[in-house]
């Protein structure tokens, strides 16, 4: 192929069809791995039309102009370009404003198209559900990838079409945008797309691929926002989020109301109760406050009585200071005479300290002395020490000399004779070789421990597969063992989920049972048939929960995670006694019925709950044989509505407004029982088992014999190589004795030129220390004469010394002499000393009363002022009415008679008054407070009114219009749904409900993940996303994938009403994803048909595939087989 010659290996060519005959676009995608896709294509026969009879009536009548032509709404998307995102290396979209059909197998990159939709719009990763980095959605082998999308511009606001771009780096996880070529922010591009009411985060205009099952799992309310968003003007979702918040602000207004209320009535109660205790306490408070005033005017009566008392010691004080001065002047001649003598032996007293001191520094002076000879005989000792030391160094040098020079005559003597022969090149070449054998021997030892270790690891698989096998044939031998093996063939997926479930048990909050088929047994073999008959392959193989947290992690594991398809996971939300029978048991004996099928099941309550709620066991009845017509008919008489025989399942539909004309019976043939047989041992099976353990025990054999050769290829490449190590080592220890000769002959002339050195700087040394020596003598000499001169100063301070002693000890006797003189009068004149100390003592005594006394005074006097301070004036009035003569002691009489009073007075608790009075406040301002919140009560009412009366009749309208548009979806396969608003007074949980019946004995019933399978489901979901398509304000929808688990029947059906809505006029552009594709659907020339083709035989130019081209040939083909010219 030219393809591979430039290293492609596969090209994608996005080619879209129209039948108004525009010119095709297509672009050359980048390269990816060659796969072969052919899973949701259907081989079609050739005997049937190759193109819709829509599309050949229009391209052979030539009527295509007769087709109204659309043109593309403000804010669709005109064109979307990618480079280097995902699988596309380049590729260019131009969507038609209707229907866009997007096909191709998988792995084309269909949903690469939504993915750039989403992120080139501006919304993140996590409205695709797939990765979570930016970056992760580069081109593998790329640094950077480009989303442009152009949208239609609105002719108000736009003369040419905006265009976005984005460019992804993959280094760093970012992105960049551009809003007609200029760099702007992501919120810029954000408001943009709100401007034309996308809403990518909405799921009812933008459902991809892997949040189908978040849409059908999704919350009535959310669904409700969502519906509101994508169908309803932006100023209902606005009155909706108004109406929350006004019912949000009346609740808890309300509550404060009535907080508000019952306090204020507990507080009035209260109040009302404590009226006694208030006027005790003010009976109390008057009689308290005449204590107080008068403890205020006992400050007074104290400042008054120590006032008189200060009066009085100051007239003693006066007198007594006039006694003492008589007394002073009586005694005095006696006393001068004293006070010389005393003065004349203070005047001695200093005369000895000063001589003390010149003792002391004549004392200094020749300690000073005695230390300079004492260091100047130690620098004579040093001075000796270093000539002995420089004597024993001089006999050091004259040995080294002699040993220098016969040194030097011995390496002349060596430098004489010839050097070592010696050749480095051929020692080398030696090594380099054993180097080498000893590195192909290691290489050869390691290869052969590798070959032994991957032959042990074989034998280790080998000896697993053996075990796996042996105990694949022990199951094969017990009936768990063989449904297991039947549960394998029928499902591989719900197998292999089952042994993950055991494996994993620590995820689950409750028990997660397996698949009835194998928890389940039949009570009675002969009965296998009548349950078979009624429980299909998705009751037998699905998984049982009994809460809805193990539900989401059952589904998101094994759904999301691991990517089955074939899984059915049911849900037991009711015991087992919650489900009652049509008639009780005891009266089927008379109809000739043995039980019902839930009593011929054994296994879990939770599981048999589950059944009974998804295939009615409870209710379904059996036959026992045999059983005559006459039992039939009377069995249809009764509430027993299916009932199965030997041979027949009996299903009579009654029709309440028909009367009895309205029963009908419909039977169909029992099936035979496949699962709850005793079926023998798969022989072929155990055999093919036994075929293989055979062969891995043969295996093993061989890799036994592999191994001993392995050791033995160990063993004799070590033996050579420690010979050729042993050698290596030889060689080198001769090569080092050579070398290091060699070197060492080399060496002689530096050597014998150091030692020659050494010789030069001996006899320097010697010359140098004798010089030293002489030195060393000189300076001992002048350390001597020094002494000598220092010894005599020595003997001067010693001489100076004895004269300060003889000086001191003549001034210490004259002191003696001196106070004992002193003495003697002092004892003469203590008599008048004792008279005059006395006086002194007692006009002292005086003064300190007299300080005393003014202390107390001046204290008493700050007492009035600070009591002055505190009084009031019923204080005042008080004080006024004491009498003039008034005592500290009658005035405490007074307070403490009031005291008594008091303690007649039982004093209660002492803060009621305080309390009385705040809560007086707290009323009132409780009151205050009630009057306003009526007043706003009022208000929110008036406004909830308002807003309320002109939004609930359009949410009414619009949901009224989604429910026709959707019961009709549904008419139109034989089927029934609804939608309506359930409405609370709390407005942030009105919510919708979807209710839809899928067969006819049902009754409608709420639409979830739990009731309906994945097909019905996915049937309910576009119905519902088609029945906001006439009325969404979005200018584009997206459905990825959403034909998943349909039925060939009901996916024709669902797509000829998809194409009928979408294509209308006045409709919003749509996008439809899907990897499978049926013959014969109704086509339109409004939609447009975006085919995504793969493989290894794409041509190199894109432009040789032309789908159109490739019609028309088949419209000549289909002319010539059929006989038309």
């Amino acid at each position: 192929m030219p393809g591979l010659v430039n290293g492609r290996k596969r090209s994608l060519s996005p080619v879209s069809d129209e039948e108004d005959n525009e010119s095709l676009q297509s672009q050359e995608l980048g390269s990816s791995s060659k796969r072969a896709r052919t899973n949701g294509y259907h081989s079609e026969s050739p005997s049937r039309p190759l193109l819709p009879s829509s599309y050949r009536a229009d391209s052979l009548t030539g009527q295509n102009g007769s087709t109204p032509q659309l043109v593309h709404q403000p804010g669709s998307i005109y064109r979307v370009t990618m480079r280097n995102f995902v699988t596309y290396k380049e590729a260019e979209f131009l969507p038609g404003p209707s229907l866009n059909m997007i096909i191709g197998p998988n792995g084309t990159g269909k949903s690469t198209l939504v993915c750039a939709i989403c992120l080139g719009l501006g919304w993140k990763t996590e409205h695709l559900g797939r990765a979570k980095e930016v970056g992760e959605f580069v081109r593998h082998g790329c640094s950077s990838a480009e989303i442009e999308i152009e949208l239609t511009r609105d002719p108000q606001r736009h003369e040419e079409n905006p265009v976005i771009k984005m460019v992804i780096r993959k280094s760093d996880n970012k992105s960049n945008f551009f809003l007609n070529g200029r760099a702007v922010s992501r919120r810029r591009v954000m408001e943009e797309c709100r401007s034309f009411a996308i809403q990518v985060d909405n799921l009812c205009q933008f459902l991809p691929q892997d949040r189908v099952v978040e849409f059908a799992a999704l919350n009535p309310v959310d669904l409700l926002a969502q519906t509101l968003r994508a169908a309803a003007p932006e100023e209902m979702t606005d009155q909706h989020d108004e109406l929350k918040r006004l019912h949000n602000d009346q609740a808890k207004l309300l509550l404060d109301q009535k907080t508000h209320a019952d306090n204020l009535k507990t507080m009035e109660s209260r109040h009302n109760a404590q009226r006694t205790d208030v006027e005790r306490v003010q009976e109390r408070a008057a009689i308290q406050e005449r204590v107080n005033a008068l403890e205020l005017y006992k400050p007074k009566l104290e400042y008054n009585a120590a006032k008189a008392k200060w009066e009085e010691a100051k007239s003693r004080k006066l007198t007594a200071q006039r006694e003492l001065q008589n007394l002073e002047a009586q005694v005095a001649p006696a006393l001068e005479s004293v006070e010389e003598k005393r003065k004349y032996v203070e005047d001695v007293r200093t005369a000895v300290k000063k001589r003390e001191k010149l003792v002391q520094r004549s004392e200094q002076n020749a300690t000073v002395q005695f230390e300079k000879q004492n260091e100047i005989e130690k620098n004579i000792e040093a001075a000796e020490a270093e000539i002995n030391s420089e004597d024993k160094r001089q006999k050091d040098l004259y040995q080294n000399r002699a040993r220098i020079r016969k040194q030097i005559s011995d390496l002349e003597l060596k430098m004489q004779n010839t050097p070592p022969a010696f050749e480095p090149a051929s020692y080398n070449e030696r090594l380099r070789e054993f180097t080498r054998q000893i590195r192909d021997l290691d290489e050869k030892i390691e290869l052969a421990r590798q070959q032994n270790s991957d032959c042990a690891n074989q034998i280790r698989q080998r000896e697993n597969r053996i075990q796996n096998l042996e105990r694949d044939m022990s199951n094969l031998r017990s009936q768990a063992g063989r449904q297991e093996n039947k549960l394998k063939r029928q499902s591989p997926e719900t197998f292999k989920a089952w042994r993950w479930v055991q494996e994993n048990k620590t995820l689950f909050k409750g028990p997660v049972f397996g698949p009835p088929m194998l928890i389940c047994s039949v009570r009675e073999p002969r009965h296998a048939d009548a349950v078979e008959s009624v429980l299909g392959p998705s009751e037998m193989q699905a998984f049982t929960v009994t809460n809805d947290q193990d539900f989401q992690t059952l589904q998101r594991s094994l759904l999301g995670q691991q990517h089955m398809s074939d899984i059915y996971i049911r849900s037991s939300k009711f015991p087992l006694s919650h489900y009652r029978t049509p008639i009780p048991r005891e009266e089927l004996a008379a109809l000739g019925l043995e039980g019902y099928v839930v009593d011929l099941l054994e296994g879990p309550d939770e599981v048999l709950g589950m059944l009974c709620d998804t295939s009615r066991l409870h209710a379904t009845a059996v036959a026992g044989p045999p059983i005559t017509a006459e039992q039939i008919d009377n069995i249809q008489n009764t509430a027993i509505n299916q009932f199965i025989t030997a041979s027949e399942v009996y299903t009579t539909t009654r029709r309440r407004e028909y009367g009895a004309a309205g029963t009908s019976t419909r039977t169909r043939r029992t099936k035979k029982a496949s699962i709850f047989t005793d079926s023998a041992v798969d022989t072929g099976a155990e055999n093919e088992i036994k075929t293989q353990i055979l062969e891995a025990k043969g295996e093993i054999a061989e890799l036994r014999e592999q191994q001993k050769q392995h050791k033995e290829t160990v063993e004799s490449a070590g033996k050579q190589r420690t010979d050729t190590q042993e050698q290596k080592n030889d060689t080198e220890q001769q090569k080092n004795a050579l070398q290091t000769a060699v070197a060492t002959f080399n060496a002689l002339p530096s050597k014998l030129s150091a030692e020659k050195d050494k010789l030069e700087a001996n006899e320097d040394n010697i010359k140098n220390g004798r010089q030293a020596i002489q030195d060393i003598k000189d300076r001992k000499s002048r350390e001597t004469l020094k002494k000598g001169k220092e010894s005599t100063l020595f003997a001067v301070s010693i001489m100076s010394l004895q004269k300060s002693h003889t000086e001191l000890f003549e001034a210490e006797i004259t002191l003696i002499e001196a106070e004992s003189d002193l003495e003697t009068l002092e004892t003469k004149n203590i008599e008048v000393r004792n008279m005059l100390d006395q006086r002194k003592m007692e006009l002292e005594t005086l003064k300190d009363e007299l300080r005393t006394l003014r202390e107390e005074a001046q204290a008493a006097l700050e007492r009035v002022n600070e009591a002055n301070m505190r009084l009031t004036e019923r204080d005042v009035e008080i004080q006024e009415e004491q009498p003039r003569d008034q005592t500290v002691e009658g005035l405490q009489n007074d307070i403490e008679g009031l005291q008594a009073r008091l303690e007649m007075v039982h004093e209660g608790n002492s803060n009621v008054m305080k309390e009385f009075e705040e809560r007086t406040i707290r009323i009132e301002k409780t009151k205050e407070k009630l009057e306003r919140i009526s007043r706003e009560l009022e208000t929110l009412e008036r406004q909830i009114g308002e807003i309320r009366g002109e939004w609930e009749p359009m949410v009414d309208t619009l949901l009224a219009q989604i429910s026709d548009a959707f019961g009709d979806n549904f008419a139109r396969i034989g089927c029934a749904g609804q939608v309506e608003v359930l409405k609370t007074e709390d407005f942030s949980e009105w919510s919708i409900s979807i209710q839809v019946k899928f067969r006819e004995h049902e009754q409608l019933s709420i639409l979830d993940s739990h009731r309906q399978s994945g097909g019905e489901r996915a049937v309910s979901t576009i119905f519902y996303l088609m029945a906001l398509q006439s009325l969404a304000r979005a200018p584009f929808r997206v459905v990825d994938e959403i034909n998943q688990g349909m039925d060939p029947r009901n996916e024709r059906l669902v797509h000829a009403r998809m194409v009928n809505i979408a294509c209308a006029e006045h409709t919003s552009q749509y996008f439809l994803i899907t990897p499978k594709l049926l013959p014969n659907l109704k086509y339109d020339p409004r939609m447009k048909i975006h085919c995504i083709a793969s493989g290894e035989y794409m041509p190199e130019d894109h432009k040789q595939l032309d789908f159109q081209s490739l019609a028309v040939k088949a419209l000549g083909v289909q002319r010539r087989i059929s006989g038309v010219v």
